[in-house]
């Protein structure tokens, strides 16, 4: 499936896209993203074009400008994403917390959405709610041991065991079993990362009673549940439907993607009326202070995070240190919009393929099988995406070394390197094997302590004894190399096994030093070579000073 954003407002909403012909729109069930739906997706991508959504404050979309929002406003903010992506009237799915959304949007908008299938639509009584917004939703805080990862997986995982999860009695016990690591892994990464948001869109859903808004649909609608869904006792609360509404449950091994996408395929064809083929996904727009998209390479699709206007002057692109993402760079995009007032230098900060929301396409048997040219011309793929002639490539740790190499492959596009302690090369084979450990999810989430203590000990090494690494910035690093757990390590093992020194590889590029991005894999790099364009200090005003003052 493609990646995409779409910009609505000031904010964007990113969403995965498959198939050609009318559209189905997916909604996903709270805590997490679209991912436990990809299987259902790829189903239905042989007939329709398929867009799974991310919920506003989840995966790659960004919150609501609500501090609270209702169940309504999230169905407003879906109301504008269709129509920022040019879907005039489309077929929806919801699950639980994607069931009331959708369920809300038919009632208010049913000119949007020719057929509706609601799957597991939770009917609680008011002391069921209170009992749930009581216990239900415990903050996501980071702590300095990791158990906070353990917890959250505790949590997810008991959803599939106990209803509520947090009722651990015989009475409460599920009949259905727990699904596979990996399916643990994609809604629990989704929880720790929407962290603070991720109560909001679960208390609009146990706050939203859906019985008066089923008397109001004019949508032809049909609500299921699985037998081992913990909503499927709740198919027996819906008040005797109208003949608009089907109420069907569905016996357990019924819920396989096929089966489930077989049913909303049937729905969608009683229904086509007024749905149109759709379009090609539109351009992406400037939101906000930040702005995002997706780049095709020859690698894989590749997360851009950009500020300032695209197109003009001559950008910064910043490659972090890998395996972190570009979110590691964002305060030094940040600083480049706040210093450069009306000089126009846009920024952008590359998530590396195979880290943070990049993809890697790859084998995994020979060590996914990249080295530092084929991630080099993998930027150099973004360079050509983003249009300019010549940019300054700032790059740190594992980061510095690709620029180098960037630089070297194509000497008129690099207007000047600003380096960090770049990869020099060196390091043993089993060294770098132990810095890039299998992180493959296993049943009880220990592959998430693997994660945190990699990073925390790497941390340490990197301070000494002077300094703690924080833990809400391991949380985010962690969570970046989680997200992309089978192809974390394959930017970074590309850089360190394929390094060279910048001056001998590019010594034709002016060289800035500058000031690091903190990096707990900084272990093994060296410092830049002297410069007399800079020192490294100054931070980010002296150094797009540097850049300036390079003559080439």
């Amino acid at each position: 499936m493609e990646r995409h954003l779409v910009t609505v407002g000031d904010r964007q909403v990113h969403y995965a896209r498959a198939g050609r012909g009318r559209p189905v729109v997916l909604l996903h069930a709270s805590p997490g993203t679209w991912r436990p739906l990809r299987a259902l997706a790829e189903e239905l991508a042989r007939r329709f074009a398929v867009y799974a959504l991310d919920t506003p404050g989840h995966g790659g979309s960004d919150p609501l400008p609500v501090a609270e929002p209702a169940m309504a406003d999230y169905a407003d903010a879906l109301d504008e994403t269709l129509a920022a992506l040019g879907l005039d009237r489309v077929h929806l799915y919801g699950t639980h917390t994607g069931a009331k959304i959708a369920l809300t949007l038919a009632v208010t908008r049913p000119d949007r959405v020719a057929s509706l299938v609601l799957d597991g639509l939770g009917v609680s009584t008011p002391e069921e709610r209170a009992d749930q917004l009581a216990n239900y939703l415990p903050p996501v805080v980071p702590r300095g041991d990791g158990t906070h990862l353990v917890a959250a997986w505790h949590q997810v995982r008991n959803m599939f065991l106990f209803w509520p999860w947090y009722d651990e009695r015989a009475g409460a016990r599920l009949p259905g079993t727990v699904p596979p690591p990996q399916h643990l892994h994609d809604v629990t990464a989704g929880l720790l990362d929407a962290g603070d948001a991720y109560p909001l869109a679960y208390r609009a859903a146990f706050t939203c009673d859906p019985v008066p808004l089923l008397g109001r649909l004019a949508v032809p609608s049909l609500v299921l549940a699985a037998s081992d869904d913990p909503l499927h006792a709740h198919l027996d609360r819906i008040p005797e439907p109208a003949a608009r509404i089907r109420i069907e449950g569905r016996v357990a091994g019924d819920g396989s993607p096929r089966a489930l996408a077989a049913r909303v395929c049937a729905h969608a064809a009683e229904h086509p009326d007024g749905v149109t083929d759709a379009p090609a996904p539109p351009p992406v727009h400037v939101a906000g202070a930040l702005t995002r998209r997706y780049v095709p390479t020859r690698l894989g699709q590749v997360l851009v995070r950009w500020t300032g206007p695209e197109g003009t002057g001559r950008p910064l692109v910043v490659l972090p240190p890998a395996p972190a993402s570009g979110r590691a760079a964002e305060e030094v995009l940040r600083q480049v919009k706040g210093v450069t007032g009306g000089r126009l230098r846009p920024a952008f900060a590359v998530d590396l393929p195979g880290t943070g929301d990049s993809d890697l396409r790859a084998d995994p048997d020979t060590h996914l099988g990249v080295d530092l040219a084929d991630v080099a011309g993998a930027v150099e793929d973004v360079l050509d995406a983003l249009g300019p002639d010549s940019a300054d490539l700032y790059g740190t740790g594992a980061g510095g070394t690709i620029a180098a190499a960037v630089a070297a492959r194509d000497r008129a596009r690099a207007h000047a390197l600003a380096l960090a302690a770049p990869y020099a090369g060196g390091t043993p084979g089993d060294r770098l094997a132990a810095r890039t450990p299998s992180l493959a999810p296993d049943d009880h989430g220990t592959h998430l302590l693997r994660a945190w203590h990699l990073l925390r000990d790497g941390a340490l090494r990197a301070g000494g004894r002077e300094r703690f690494p924080d833990p809400v910035l391991l949380h985010d690093r962690v969570l970046d190399i989680v997200r992309a757990w089978p192809t974390y390590g394959a930017a970074f093992r590309a850089a360190v096994l394929g390094a060279a020194t910048p001056r001998t590889e590019s010594p034709h590029t002016p060289v800035v030093v500058v000031d690091p991005i903190w990096d707990p894999f900084a272990s093994g790099a060296e410092a830049a070579p002297p410069s007399p364009y800079g020192d490294g200090r100054g931070g980010v005003l002296r150094m797009l000073e540097a850049l300036d003052e390079v003559r080439t």
